[in-house]
């Protein structure tokens, strides 16, 4: 599978994952990187992409006073853009190409208008304006290139191209990604995170409930682990990046998730309840005292996300 999700690149005040404004481009803030100069990136994912580009962008330009640049990569294979100033958003635009719409993905929320073709020199006329406001130097030659790329000869993936178009913005570098607090796409933590996770879980019965109700059904309650395990999910992502988490507190948590997750199902239907404390101890012996392995950046990608690093 190739690559998904939204790339942003902002100047924010202190981490760009906790500036007002980005959780609208997703809570899954996964790599987080320092561009110099303040500038920073992070490549995000929601629940339901792809995102609306246009209200974050402003949302976060508004917040930070300065430009927003962000793009939507749909599996490698094509992105939808974004620039934006404080009291100005661009247009949505397709890459590659960009003189018409995407005939394969869809690049906005259900019911919201998707990209219109536009002409080579309005857009990189556009990204020049944006790097001058941002206080950068764009290299134009390098973006007119870029913006009219024949993706037929020597294909290249679109999230490659992407960042590829950050540097031509004028960034002095693509950092290298930064530590994350906890390893998140491990266990305990993957019990909620993980692609078949528990917050997964929940967030797939709350649409079939929805299905349901649009059908005219009456669909089950929703459970207590379904919301609790959503909002672990994005108390987890959200504290990623936060040195000095509560690290038992936060396993603990995900203890009575899975506790009443098992309480809950169907196959303990009449059995004894679920200790969220013995499960704890047993499941996750080891992290009592807060100590956990770091992230493996063969498994978790950062290796792979490291090599577009320049500096």
């Amino acid at each position: 599978m190739g690559y998904w999700g939204t790339v942003v690149v902002a100047r924010p005040q202190g981490l760009l994952v906790d500036q007002d404004g980005i959780s609208g481009f997703g809570y899954r803030h996964q790599w987080l990187r320092e561009l110099g100069d303040g500038w920073q990136l992070v490549e995000t994912q929601g629940w339901n992409d792809p995102p609306d580009l246009l209200g974050p962008s402003e949302a976060v330009a508004a917040s930070t006073g300065f430009p927003v640049f962000a793009a939507y990569v749909s599996d490698g294979d094509c992105a939808v853009m974004c620039a934006a100033v404080p009291g100005a958003v661009g247009q949505l635009t397709h890459l590659w190409d960009v003189s018409g719409p995407c005939g394969v993905y869809r690049h906005q929320p259900r019911g919201m208008p998707q990209p219109v073709g536009r002409g080579v020199d309005e857009v990189v006329s556009e990204l020049s304006d944006w790097s001058a406001s941002a206080g950068l130097r764009a290299d134009t030659s390098a973006l007119r290139a870029l913006i009219s790329h024949d993706r037929t000869p020597g294909w290249q993936p679109a999230d490659d191209l992407l960042f590829d178009l950050v540097k031509a913005l004028g960034v002095a570098r693509i950092g290298r990604t930064l530590p994350w607090a906890f390893p998140i796409d491990r266990r305990p933590f993957a019990v909620i995170t993980d692609f078949m996770g528990l917050a997964t879980r929940a967030r797939s019965r709350a649409v079939y409930r929805r299905a349901e109700e649009e059908n005219g059904e009456a669909p089950e309650p929703a459970q207590p682990w379904e919301t609790a395990a959503i909002a672990l999910e994005e108390e987890l992502w959200a504290a990623l990046y936060r040195p000095g988490v509560d690290m038992p507190a936060l396993v603990r948590r995900v203890a009575e998730v899975q506790a009443a997750y098992d309480a809950a199902s169907e196959d303990r239907a009449g059995r004894a309840a679920v200790d969220p404390d013995r499960l704890f101890e047993s499941l996750f012996a080891g992290l009592v005292d807060g100590t956990v392995q770091p992230d493996d950046p063969e498994d978790s990608g950062r290796l792979w996300a490291d090599e577009r690093a320049t500096g």
